[in-house]
């Protein structure tokens, strides 16, 4: 079903002692706890539809893939570069789609590539063809750079998978979930979209005023990760008569290596079967997953085994399926 799974990142790398600096933070920490070494951000030139529209192209640059053959793409995003229109109307422009194609967001963050999973799969069932799938969070331009809970974790990135009805049966059952009570623990206090990490220059002092930008209560979603994630996996395993034991990968978003570390620990996964791919790229948000898959199955790590995907954030929201790739 999944048959090519491209990533962009953009071209400026932060490492974390340049990060460290902004925040009065101890590189050691972000490197060794956090997890990682560098990130990718965008710059205040560059726009998340340049991101996804180098991952859409590197997709249809396969000779055997043809736009026109397409159906649907479903852009996966939070941080539009405009209010309106859609990301995807401006993808389907910019890489020359054909106007045929259906095109639409969907506003999820952590969790959306599995819901966007679900929304692909309803729609092959009715005949389409084939779509794309994009992901696309550059956190970068809601970020203060003086914010600790946030600029250590985050990075830009963009992913576009290739989906088609081919193999359809080889995506299993589902579980997603939805609490709004927590909302306030990951959430972007304004409405302006300002780019403030990408600004060039040493940290201005408006970045310690309380201008509109993303706020994270790193505890609150550890504990709701632990507390959230464990019951949705076991509810998709039971759906589809597996337990645990029958899963070769578990890919979780990319939180954090040491959130990746204790879930697996709190579930008594054997670490080697939980893929951490953190280090270079940071918390790429909708991308993270498809990014892990990228990964694996350049390493020819994918072909024959059972996986689970998970993921959880913004919402607060998750969802688990299973592929038999």
């Amino acid at each position: 079903m999944i048959e090519k799974i491209a990533v962009a990142l953009p071209d400026w790398i932060v490492d974390a002692d340049e990060v460290a600096g902004w925040t009065d933070s101890d590189p050691q920490f972000i490197r060794e706890k956090v997890g990682i070494e560098t990130r990718r951000f965008l710059r205040d030139d560059e726009t998340g539809c340049d991101l996804a529209s180098r991952a859409v192209r590197e997709v249809l640059s396969d000779g055997g893939t043809a736009g026109d053959d397409l159906d649907f793409l479903i852009t996966v995003t939070q941080t539009p570069d405009l209010r309106l229109p859609h990301m995807s109307a401006q993808i389907q422009n910019a890489c020359g789609l054909p106007t045929t194609i259906m095109a639409f967001d969907m506003s999820l963050g952590c969790s959306g590539y599995v819901h966007a999973l679900s929304v692909a799969r309803a729609l092959l069932s009715t005949g389409m063809r084939s779509g794309l799938i994009v992901t696309c969070d550059p956190y970068s331009k809601i970020m203060r750079r003086r914010d600790k809970a946030t600029v250590t974790v985050f990075g830009d990135g963009a992913t576009c998978s290739l989906i088609r009805r081919d193999g359809i049966d080889r995506l299993g059952s589902f579980d997603f979930g939805t609490d709004g009570s927590g909302a306030e623990h990951l959430c972007f206090q304004g409405a302006k979209l300002d780019g403030a990490v990408a600004s060039e220059g040493p940290p201005s002092p408006a970045d310690s005023e309380p201008t509109p930008s993303l706020h994270m209560n790193g505890r609150e979603i550890l504990n709701f990760m632990l507390e959230r994630v464990p019951e949705s996996v076991d509810r998709c395993l039971a759906r589809e008569g597996l337990t645990r034991d029958d899963v070769d990968l578990f890919v979780f978003h990319q939180a954090s290596r040491y959130m990746l570390t204790l879930l697996a620990r709190r579930m008594g996964l054997d670490i080697a079967k939980v893929p951490i791919f953190i280090s270079d790229t940071g918390n790429t948000v909708s991308s993270t997953i498809p990014i892990v898959l990228n990964r694996l199955q350049q390493a020819g790590e994918l072909a024959g085994r059972t996986v689970l995907l998970s993921g959880f954030g913004v919402g607060l929201s998750w969802g688990t399926t299973v592929i038999r790739f």
